[in-house]
């Protein structure tokens, strides 16, 4: 499912295919494309919470079984097809909600699911992105798919797209001594973001996608458009006030899926800096 159409807007920051399969395939190693600088101190731990389990999605014609063995090792199975052994990150803020993010190999120009769980009701949303789109071969393209695992669940609503969040700004903070980056939530379509950094103030807006996990709990994930095409999905809850999430893309020389986590506070969507 994709929510409704925007004007694409790219500065000439493409590159070849040739060259995002070669960045791609030089990068297969976990050791490598699983690391950023934005892993701080409140990035939360890889769990084993859900070890040993066999999770099932359905969700819009559509069947993905996560197998998690141990540890970061997990086997990942797409309507009923042969199962692909993957690294993956999962993590929680609450044993409630889990955030799994892995790749799945094969895919010359990558491809990487995220699944957000919610193991109380059994609803889950699935985020299916990849490397290239129509209109650039470096920006990654994705779609969110809402449905249900397998299973006895109470409760809950089919995970949507959502306005709850238009309106209102988060200052995020990845570590002590960090750059701190204010998310402005102003559209259902797109975000702004700010921060200060080495350089000078900075400022840009992306196309955003908004979705409703729980009451004051959401994903919300951008595309930098105006830059080198990076994924950033977060799980965001407001209780907490503590987000988890992974950026995705290839840059200059490397390819990223590496998860991050923040903490924020609410701050005024009508100033800047």
């Amino acid at each position: 499912m994709e929510s409704k159409k925007r004007w694409y807007r790219k500065w000439n920051l493409d590159v070849s295919k040739e060259e995002v399969k070669a960045i791609i395939a030089a990068c297969q190693d976990p050791e490598k494309y699983s690391k950023t600088s934005l892993s701080g101190l409140h990035t939360p731990p890889d769990t084993a919470d859900l070890n040993g389990q066999k999770l099932v999605f359905r969700g819009e014609g559509r069947v993905f079984g996560f197998d998690i063995v141990s540890g970061n090792e997990l086997r990942f199975t797409e309507n009923g097809g042969e199962p692909k052994t993957c690294f993956c990150n999962i993590k929680t803020l609450d044993s409630e909600i889990y955030f799994l993010n892995h790749l799945v190999p094969g895919f010359e120009f990558s491809r990487q699911i995220t699944l957000v769980a919610d193991m109380k009701t059994g609803f889950a949303t699935v985020c299916d992105a990849h490397i290239g789109t129509e209109y650039s071969n470096i920006d990654v393209g994705r779609e969110f798919i809402f449905g249900k695992l397998d299973g006895q669940y109470e409760g809950g609503e089919m995970h949507r797209f959502t306005t709850d969040l238009v309106g209102k700004a988060v200052e995020w903070e990845y570590g002590p001594d960090m750059i701190k980056i204010k998310h402005i939530y102003n559209s259902n379509l797109f975000y702004s973001y700010c921060a200060q950094t080495k350089n000078g103030a900075w400022m840009a807006c992306n196309p955003a996608d908004y979705v409703k996990i729980r009451d004051n709990v959401f994903i919300f994930s951008f595309v930098e458009e105006r830059q080198i095409g990076l994924q950033a999905l977060f799980l965001i809850d407001l209780n907490k006030m503590h987000d988890v999430g992974c950026f995705y893309g290839v840059g200059s020389d490397h390819l990223t899926s590496a998860c991050v986590g923040a903490v924020g506070v609410m701050v005024n969507p009508n100033t800047i800096f």
